[in-house]
């Protein structure tokens, strides 16, 4: 019971933070992201800007040609995402901007003859459970094990009913943990696999994989129009309770 409304709280809490980061207020309407991003609306009225980046995509900056690979490391995807204008890696909040983002993923593996792929997201194991056998302990089952690292993605549908099966897992390999979480796509055919999410070591693995990493989200609020900051909305000297930003490597 305490749990539980430890739990409650923090979510009130969270919830209302992140409406006044991302719902801009004062009769701004934030609906607008940077290019190469796509809008989703989700609970609360809030707006999030995600886009996919994959490997070889070549951005013009300034008339600067910049590589940004992505068969990257979890830490170097989110270095990434914060150099290309303040974004983070993003998590995702449900069924239909999980459909969305496959979609996008799977035309772009059909375009480039990639069969499968995992695609890094802002999500990082709890450090209650960074543990041995932290499976058994009532705040670290599967749905809770985790948390969204993004600082808007609050919803745990996804690690209610889209992990794969036997994840999460809390394996070892070498001297790293699977801390760190990728979305695999592959083809929408194969149900079992396809748009699920399982537990990585952090780092590049040695040897091969059903899915090697292809790619990442990227995540950022909206612009906002109108009221009285046309800029991005954030800020304000609100602080989110509970957000997850890892620093260094396990």
């Amino acid at each position: 019971m305490k749990l539980l409304l430890i739990s409650t709280v923090v979510l009130f809490a969270s919830v209302s933070a992140i409406g006044n980061l991302y719902n801009g207020g004062g009769g701004k309407q934030c609906t607008e992201c940077p290019p190469g991003y796509d809008f989703y609306s989700r609970k609360f009225d809030r707006g999030w800007c995600m886009k996919v980046q994959f490997n070889f995509v070549v951005s013009i900056r300034n008339y600067f040609l910049q590589f940004f690979p992505g068969n990257v490391t979890f830490f170097e995807a989110e270095k990434v995402c914060r150099c290309q204008g303040g974004a983070t890696l993003s998590g995702i909040e449900n069924t239909k901007e999980l459909k969305k983002l496959s979609r996008k993923i799977n035309e772009y593996f059909d375009e480039n003859g990639i069969k499968s792929g995992g695609i890094w997201v802002g999500a990082y194991r709890r450090k209650d459970c960074r543990v041995p056998k932290s499976e058994n302990k009532p705040e670290c089952t599967k749905e809770f094990q985790y948390q969204w690292t993004d600082r808007s993605t609050i919803e745990r549908e996804m690690w209610t009913n889209h992990w794969t099966e036997g994840a999460p897992h809390n394996n070892v390999v070498g001297n790293h943990s699977e801390f760190c979480v990728q979305l695999q796509v592959t083809d929408p055919t194969k149900t079992a696999l396809n748009e699920h999410f399982d537990n990585r070591i952090c780092v590049h693995r040695d040897g091969s994989s059903a899915f090697e990493t292809e790619g990442f989200i990227c995540g950022r609020p909206p612009k906002c129009k109108g009221g009285n900051n046309g800029g991005y909305s954030g800020g304000d000297g609100v602080i989110v309770i509970g957000a997850a930003r890892p620093t260094q490597k396990p």
